[in-house]
């Protein structure tokens, strides 16, 4: 009979979170630049919010996505 050697992950949770919300960060950023692709029509004040919220999704997605490695390195360290 094999054994197997398997760790319990303590991180499992925040680490589906973090991607998660990288996703939707990033699906955010993507609508952010719809808005700007379609509508260049559109007045200067929704074009800067368009700007500025998809900035802002980015940033934030860069975040989740940096604490999620974090996390997953972190994870590879105490296994090995």
């Amino acid at each position: 009979m094999m054994r197997y050697n398997i760790k319990p992950d303590y991180h499992i949770k925040a680490k589906r979170g973090y991607l998660a919300a990288f996703y939707i960060e990033l699906f955010l950023a993507l609508q952010a630049g719809m808005v700007l692709w379609h509508f260049s029509s559109n007045e200067t004040w929704r074009n800067v919010l368009a700007i500025t919220g998809g900035a802002i999704c980015l940033c934030l997605a860069g975040v989740s996505y940096w604490k999620y490695c974090k996390l997953v390195q972190n994870s590879e360290k105490e296994t090995h």
